[in-house]
């Protein structure tokens, strides 16, 4: 029987979505929880409409076409982004099956004018939806043509300022997981903080947001300074927010690589007392070198190691390499899109399906969209421990509740 939807009916099934984990053992895989169930067989909507040609690599042979824009060209790490990100796609069909969906790979090089023109071809080609870009100024230009055409981008960018109308971000934005840091450090008893924070585009997202959430939970922000990637600029920050760091309970450092231990050597050395304090991080931190004994007891929120593991070891099983996390993202769009298209066919790739308040569990934890285009994510946080391991100290939550 021909299942006829509505959009009456559309909105009606997504509105009572529940959430439920998400299968992740290969040959057991299942649609994202917060999806609806697939149809009885025989129940699944009908496409009667034939596609046109289409331009590009296709991964799978299902009736409903989608677009996925990737830098696929691009030098650098851009290109070997977007190559784990069509693979995850193509993981994501060989667990769902060739007949879930058809999916073309459009290469966009990383710049804007390709995205745009990749976009154009897309609407073109009748895709349903388009997963990507990666890039914020490739997903500027390729919004404009999918909103004139009245279509969605689940885009992959980590820059909150390209979201919104009709364009999603599903990455790990910075913003989340400096508010699950702080909020977490709050609920334990710190009350107080200071941050030194890099110079630029993310030190900047990281203080505005740190600001918020303080703000917003009735903590204080005692002071903030930033500095550049140098002995020197490290030491008059530190040097400038000592006093009030001393005051503090928390000292947020939200920078990886060699910054936290840098700080928390020039810290010691203008009179901070760190056995008295909370360090705080953020899952950059992965990068520092946790041994250095002045990083015990930190703490920091990150995406679900464990889970993430999991998809890795599926990944390179099947195509010989390590990805980065961020390969997660191209596994549960392509999934998140299946499972729209098993209950509600093309049609569904509206607002109201994609922005499910219950959220979506996937490989990478539990995700929800905003209206304005950003994310939620469930982090975990982390302690670190003597030696530079991690102990998870709060877990990551497996449901918003659906508020």
């Amino acid at each position: 029987m021909t299942l006829l939807l509505t959009r009456r009916r559309l909105l009606a099934g997504l509105s009572s979505m529940t959430l439920a984990p998400m299968a992740l053992a290969a040959g057991c895989q299942s649609v994202p929880g917060g999806l609806p169930s697939p149809q009885p067989e025989g129940q699944t909507p009908v496409v009667t409409e034939a596609l046109p040609t289409a331009n590009g690599e296709i991964i799978g042979s299902g009736p409903v076409r989608v677009a996925m824009l990737l830098p696929l060209g691009a030098d650098g790490n851009g290109g070997k982004i977007g190559l784990e990100l069509r693979n995850a796609a193509q993981l994501a069909i060989d667990d769902f099956g060739q007949q879930s969906l058809q999916i073309v790979v459009k290469d966009t090089a990383g710049q804007p004018s390709r995205a745009l023109a990749m976009a154009t071809e897309a609407t073109a080609e009748g895709s349903s939806v388009v997963l990507g870009p990666v890039f914020a100024p490739e997903v500027t230009q390729a919004a404009t043509v999918l909103r004139q055409a009245g279509k969605i981008a689940i885009a992959f960018s980590s820059d909150q300022s390209v979201a919104g109308s009709g364009v999603y971000l599903n990455s790990f934005l910075p913003q989340g997981v400096v508010d699950r840091t702080a909020a977490y450090a709050f609920a334990q008893g710190y009350k107080s903080f200071v941050a030194l924070v890099p110079n630029g585009a993310a030190g900047t997202v990281a203080e505005r947001q740190l600001q918020q959430t303080l703000q917003t939970l009735g903590g204080s922000l005692l002071q903030v300074e930033r500095y550049d990637p140098n002995d020197a600029s490290v030491q008059t920050a530190a040097f400038a927010i000592a006093a009030k760091a001393n005051e503090a309970q928390a000292i947020f450092i939200p920078d990886g690589g060699p910054s936290p231990n840098a700080m928390a050597a020039a810290l010691r050395s203008n009179g901070v007392d760190l056995s008295a304090k909370k360090l705080l991080g953020t899952g950059l931190w992965n990068s520092a070198s946790l041994g250095d004994p002045a990083l015990t007891g930190a703490w920091f929120a990150d995406v679900d190691q464990a889970r993430i593991g999991e998809f890795k070891a599926r990944y390179r099983q099947k195509f010989g390499t390590e990805p980065s996390t961020n390969a997660v993202l191209g596994y549960d769009s392509v999934a998140l899109a299946v499972g729209i298209v098993r209950r509600y066919g093309p049609v569904g790739f509206t607002a109201a399906g994609i922005e499910s308040r219950s959220g979506l569990s996937g490989h990478g934890g539990v995700f929800r969209f905003g209206a304005d285009g950003s994310n939620q994510r469930a982090y975990t946080v982390y302690e670190v421990q003597p030696g530079g391991g991690r102990k998870v100290v709060s877990p990551s939550p497996t449901s918003f509740g659906g508020a």
